[in-house]
Parts: C-alpha cells; structure tokens; sequence
C-alpha cells in the first residue's frame, strides 16, 4: 500500500473515530450516572471511568487484562469517581485525547482501536436506553470490520471454529478447527 492510500486511510480513521467519541459521549452524557450498561455489573459511570483511565491512568491498565490486579484497578476508579462528577467526567472524555495512551500502536493501526473502544462501549450505553445508534455508512462499517478481524486474533479469547460473518457475505475464518 502506497504512502499516499496509508495516509488516506490513517484521516479517514482519525475522523471516524473522533465522530466515534463525540457520539459515545454525547451517549452517556443522556444517560444517568447509575444508568445501565450492557457491560455486566457496570453503570455509566464505571463505563466512563473506563475509558477515562485508557487514556489517563496507567497505573491501573494492568488490572484490566489480568485478573488478579482487577482490585487495584477497580480502587483507582473508585477514586476517579470521588473525584469528579459524572457528567464532568464525560466533559474530559470529550475534550481530551480521542486515541487511547495505552494503545501506542494504534497509530499504525489507522486509530481503529480507539475507534471501536468508543463504538463499542456506546452501543454498551445506547442499547439498554433506546438511544441511537450511528448510522454504519461503508467508511465506518469497513473500519469496524477491520478491527474486528484484528481484535478477534489478539484477545486469545477464541472458541475452535470462530469465523466472524458481515451480512455481504464477507467472512473471516479467525481460529481453527470446527
């Protein structure tokens, strides 16, 4: 791929995934605090606190892939939680950066990770509410599946035989076996 479609690619995902965070803010922003969340046992406000501290505490990034450090992590958010309102805490979503600190090489990535933490964690929001969805035009729904495929192979988190589908027809074979 040429330096110029790289480059293409790279704004066309900046911008997705900054109309990405807007609506994911604009999301908790309507919603309450204690508002539910797909996300099981989470609030909006412990959705928020998440994604605050993808970007802002790395001392508590440990806690979210490994479990036995959940504690410490879970503490860190507490606190963030004493320390602003919600809705102050969805104003600093909102205002700050819109790629995560403690992905690095989502640059190299077209920013599509950053892209689905907010699209996904919106839809974790939006879903029990009735609040709307972004409409999936082909620039966002090709980026999503982009870093759908990528994300299925990282997360180690695969049954025998995954294959993700798009209703195109398009599939992807992302573990082996039945």
């Amino acid at each position: 791929m040429g330096t110029s479609r790289r480059a293409m690619i790279a704004g066309v995902s900046e911008v997705l995934r900054d109309r990405m965070r807007e609506w994911c803010c604009a999301t908790l922003a309507a919603v309450s605090a204690e508002g539910e969340t797909l996300c099981e046992g989470w609030d909006a406000h412990d959705l928020a606190v998440h994604l605050w501290t993808l970007n802002h505490d790395p001392a508590s990034w440990a806690g979210i892939a490994l479990p036995p450090l959940r504690g410490w992590t879970d503490r860190r958010g507490a606190a963030i939680r004493v320390r602003w309102s919600y809705l102050d805490l969805v104003d600093r979503l909102r205002g700050g950066p819109a790629s995560f600190a403690c992905m690095p090489g989502d640059r190299r990535e077209h920013f599509r990770h950053a892209l689905g933490e907010w699209f996904m964690h919106g839809l974790d929001v939006a879903r029990p509410h009735g609040l709307p969805e972004p409409e999936l035009d082909p620039d966002l729904a090709e980026a999503l599946w982009t870093r759908c495929r990528r994300a299925a192979g990282q997360l180690n988190l695969l049954r025998p035989g995954l294959v993700l589908e798009l209703p195109d027809g398009r599939s992807a074979g992302i573990s082996p076996g039945r």
